[in-house]
């Protein structure tokens, strides 16, 4: 995998950490679900949140 699309990867993985902690701390559940969604999709590991 190119070094540009690892980074991209590893900042779009940054930015829905992010967001999930925001949209918890509105209490916002379904933009947390789908955050949980796109996040499961990029094969980021949701079991340790």
């Amino acid at each position: 995998m190119p070094a540009k699309t690892i980074a991209d990867t590893a900042r779009l993985s940054a930015l829905l950490d992010e967001a999930l902690m925001l949209a918890d701390a509105l209490q916002l559940p379904i933009a947390a679900i789908h955050i949980d969604q796109a996040r499961a999709q990029l094969g980021i590991d949701t079991a340790a949140d």
